[in-house]
């Protein structure tokens, strides 16, 4: 819902994060307790310019969209499973501009403060 990512949004604030060209990444969470969500998340500038929840608008496409169960997210999210085993799995899907992904997402959700606010946003 929106005031998770509203909260998500702002334990992470707006300080430089990535060194790159704008991105917009779109999560698509499944088997969560009101079924099949998502949630996008722009990036632009080094900092996070809005976390909102829904699909991307109709005709607007995510540069890495990132598919998995709520629970192998949460696994990922708590540092109980690392990414890449995740997705040699097949229990994460990556698609769009996967070095992205893994070049500067990963190691930017490793650290703060990304990683406390991922863990905080397990329900």
């Amino acid at each position: 819902d929106q005031a998770w990512c509203d909260e998500l949004g702002a334990s992470v604030g707006g300080d430089a994060l990535l060194e790159s060209a704008p991105m917009r990444l779109l999560y698509v969470v499944s088997d969560t307790e009101d079924g099949k969500v998502a949630f996008h998340l722009e990036l632009d500038g080094g900092g996070v310019v809005s976390v909102t929840a829904g699909k991307l608008p109709r005709g607007e496409k995510a540069d890495v969209t990132v598919t998995a169960k709520e629970a192998v997210l949460s696994q990922l999210w708590q540092g109980d499973q690392r990414r890449d085993v995740a997705f040699m799995r097949g229990d994460l899907k990556i698609e769009g501009a996967y070095p992205r992904w893994l070049d500067e997402l990963v190691p930017l959700f490793e650290k703060e403060p990304w990683s406390t606010a991922w863990k905080q946003a397990v329900r």
